[in-house]
């Protein structure tokens, strides 16, 4: 009877450590983030140069935080946003070259803007970071979760102001809807570790 008891007792502990899922109050909120903040190298934009299609193009901001643009060379654009980066071609460009052009500059890629998902998904990598990227976006940008995923245990490391640091996060709960899905930084990375069972 003895006995019985103690497996008892010992399937109900094994039970509960299944279903224990962490304390997402404990990960700190992620840091705004600007996106349209000043360019740095690495960063890639397009321009456009509206009714000279020949005129613009995409480029990336190099080491030494410039461009090599059509008709007017170098030119620096490292710490300027997008529009400081229009407003500065308008002017070199109507020094001469055009007459009263109309540039307009997206950003298509910034440098360690990135996240990386690894783990139990179905294409683990580095993905580019988006503005309100959630984690289980996150994910879906990776393939979504293998079958041996371990939903209640996926890891997110992110640097905070004591440093590097790991939280753990049950994926399942915010797709139940007991938890609110939770915003990424750029930087952060998340493991799917695999299922012991």
């Amino acid at each position: 009877m003895r006995r019985r008891w103690s497996w008892l007792l010992a399937l109900t502990l094994v039970s509960a450590g299944a279903c224990f899922e962490p304390d997402h109050g404990l990960i700190p909120p992620a840091k705004p983030v600007e996106l349209t903040s000043g360019l740095s190298s690495g960063d890639v934009f397009e321009v456009r140069v509206f009714g000279e299609a020949e005129v613009g193009g995409t480029f990336q901001v190099q080491e030494d935080g410039s461009i090599v643009f059509p008709l007017i060379g170098r030119v620096e654009v490292i710490d300027k946003t997008q529009a400081e980066i229009a407003g500065l071609l308008e002017q070199r460009l109507a020094d001469g070259y055009l007459r009263d052009p109309q540039v307009t500059v997206v950003l298509t890629a910034r440098e360690n803007f990135e996240v990386s998902v690894l783990g139990e998904v179905e294409r683990p990598g580095t993905f580019g970071f988006v503005e309100q990227m959630t984690l289980v976006q996150a994910i879906s940008d990776a393939g979504g979760l293998t079958e041996v995923a371990r939903v209640r245990r996926v890891r997110l490391t992110r640097k905070t102001d004591g440093g590097q640091k790991t939280y753990e996060v049950s994926v399942k709960a915010i797709t139940d809807g007991r938890e609110p899905d939770i915003l990424l930084q750029p930087g952060d990375i998340i493991f799917v570790p695999e299922s012991p069972i």
